[in-house]
């Protein structure tokens, strides 16, 4: 007999039938919101990732499949849909708002765990080309996102919107020269990895789940000493709206999201006695630089990404 593939499996039976009842949610709900549906290429050029994940990151160092073509070209398996997506939109040069949304696997080499696989589902939404100031196409993200859990999950499963803004690209490049400083003085306790990234993105240690690394960035400078004030003002704006909305949230400083394209607001959803980001439900946030980084002009973009294995295993 033929064993399958490691972090790959079959779903079947009750299995199938609650992940055709969540992916069947998504759907209704992004269409309430306006989203159109998209289907997104498997197969990619490398490139598409290593310019818009981020080079450094551990998606692209650590867990793309990848592999060379007949001819010699760098393929790899999509680990992510949002590239993708606004790829496309750059292809078809839309000028005015876009609203889609997906239900896709998604391949990542990494250590297979309840509710983590190598191939594994996702659903997302992606808001592309609304205006500079317009806070609630980025809030009606959040809306759609709590939407979807409130109608897929237990209702007695509590999770909560960690929310953060990471300011523009030039606050963050005073902040990293800031935290290059701090994480340099305690190098001694800090991971191998995290010490790889140290000169090249500084960013990406606080996103670490290694546990010194952990306890060395509870003290390191908070981006929000840094942020412009554009983007605290929009920042707090969006806090207002949740309050409003009574949809639960909480201020976390030190998410960043694990993917370089990110801009301003990013959030993870997390259930309730979670240990942090390696049990979010899904997560998101603006990636109003996304578009420029693929060769296309500026186009402010904001989405959502939900992960249906997680989700099922609360089911």
């Amino acid at each position: 007999m033929v064993d399958g593939v490691r972090g790959i499996r079959v779903l079947d039976g009750e299995e199938a039938n609650k992940y055709l009842e969540i992916i069947n949610i998504f759907h209704n709900v992004a269409q309430k919101y306006d989203c159109g549906f998209i289907k997104i290429p498997t197969i990619e050029k490398d490139e598409l990732f290593t310019r818009t994940v981020g080079e450094n990151t551990d998606i692209v160092t650590k867990q793309m499949f990848s592999f060379p073509d007949k001819k010699g070209r760098n393929l790899v398996l999509r680990p992510e849909g949002t590239a993708g997506v606004v790829r496309h939109h750059i292809d078809k040069k839309y000028n005015k708002i876009k609203k889609y949304y997906y239900s896709d696997q998604m391949f990542r080499y990494e250590r297979p765990q309840k509710g983590r696989y190598r191939e594994f589902h996702q659903v997302g939404a992606e808001i592309i080309g609304y205006e500079d100031n317009s806070i609630s196409e980025i809030f009606s993200i959040i809306q759609l996102s709590n939407d979807f859990l409130e109608n897929c999950i237990p209702t007695n499963t509590k999770y909560t919107f960690e929310i953060n803004s990471i300011g523009t690209n030039e606050d963050r490049k005073i902040y990293n020269q800031k935290l290059k400083e701090y994480f340099k003085k305690n190098i001694e306790n800090l991971s191998d990895d995290s010490i790889k990234r140290l000169d090249k993105n500084p960013l990406r240690i606080l996103d670490s789940k290694e546990k010194s690394d952990i306890a060395i960035s509870r003290n390191a400078p908070k981006l929000s000493e840094f942020r412009s004030e554009e983007s605290n003002k929009k920042f707090n704006e969006l806090i207002q709206m949740l309050k409003n909305s009574k949809i639960p949230y909480l201020e976390n400083p030190f998410l960043v999201r694990g993917l370089d394209y990110y801009n301003d607001f990013t959030f993870e959803i997390v259930p309730e006695n979670s240990k942090g980001s390696q049990d979010a439900l899904g997560g998101g946030g603006q990636y109003d630089n996304l578009s420029n980084l693929l060769g296309g002009k500026d186009i402010n973009g904001v989405g959502v990404a939900f992960g249906v294995d997680r989700i099922m295993e609360l089911s």
